[in-house]
């Protein structure tokens, strides 16, 4: 079962089971007085065990006197102009707690050392194109192969579908004809920004840099879109991952600690943008 993406009052967020957790995902003013207490009344019903908030820098000071902490930020995330921060709240202390934050941190450093470098052209036998609807199918079936589980129903194509008309551009890269590599950008025209997310690389072609050749295509494709503010939230334990957005010149954001539930477990996230 996946979390749902509802209203809560004026605002957005995502929660269930799956992630256990609740994720403000769209902050609205009209609600400064009320959404606290009806987020953490939800968190209550149905014991989950971690809040995490997107909120515009200048409404977070509620949130920290309510115990909120900080975990990141994305800079001008909104409208290409003021800071988005990550504020949380762990509901069980073991939820806050990590045996594995020296690897986190490690992995950051090594990131952090990575040159900034163009992708080499792809080889003829490859071809990156953007992803149309008849193609759900194939995208389906790698994600299939790539994740055991997701947060978001990725292995529904009725949902690739619906997102594609609505605010997700897919890209994949094709070798022979069979897909081997997809990512998506995930477009807020609201805020102009974008999160390049959902990358999945047949592990038979990991390697040899696809990720990087999708992340630069959708970068091109958000720039002539008007978008200002590119991010990602990639997974911690991840080095190529964390190494290729700091190879094409993503800062580093912050780590969203035992954050998202991603094949049968959950994960910590790191968080990567450019503007």
């Amino acid at each position: 079962m996946f979390d749902i993406i509802e209203k809560l009052g004026n605002c957005t967020i995502h929660h269930g089971k799956s992630n256990n957790r609740i994720y403000l995902m769209d902050y609205n003013s009209k609600d400064e007085n009320i959404i606290i207490d009806r987020i953490e009344d939800l968190a209550e019903k149905e014991e989950y065990s971690k809040i995490v908030l997107k909120i515009p820098e200048n409404a977070i000071q509620q949130f920290l006197e309510r115990a909120y902490h900080i975990e990141g930020q994305i800079p001008r995330y909104f409208m290409g102009k003021e800071n988005c921060i990550f504020l949380s709240k762990f509901l069980l202390p073991e939820r806050g707690k990590s045996d594995k934050e020296h690897i986190y941190k490690k992995n950051i450093d090594i990131a952090r050392t990575k040159l900034q470098v163009l992708p080499e052209s792809l080889h003829s036998n490859f071809t990156l194109q953007k992803m149309d609807e008849k193609r759900a199918p194939e995208m389906v079936a790698l994600y299939k192969k790539v994740f055991l589980s997701y947060p978001f129903p990725i292995f529904d194509t009725h949902y690739i579908i619906d997102t594609m008309k609505d605010n997700i551009a897919y890209f994949g890269i094709y070798y022979n004809k069979e897909l081997i590599a997809l990512s998506s950008s995930e477009i807020s025209y609201k805020y102009k920004n974008a999160e390049m997310t959902d990358f999945a690389i047949n592990p038979e072609y990991r390697g040899k840099g696809l990720a990087k050749h999708l992340l630069n295509t959708m970068e091109k494709e958000m720039k002539n879109q008007g978008i200002q503010t590119v991010y990602s939230i990639a997974r911690s334990l991840s080095l190529p991952m964390n190494c290729t957005f700091s190879s094409v010149g993503y800062k580093y954001g912050g780590t969203l600690l035992n954050n998202t539930q991603i094949s049968g477990q959950i994960e910590s996230m790191n968080i990567w943008y450019k503007n």
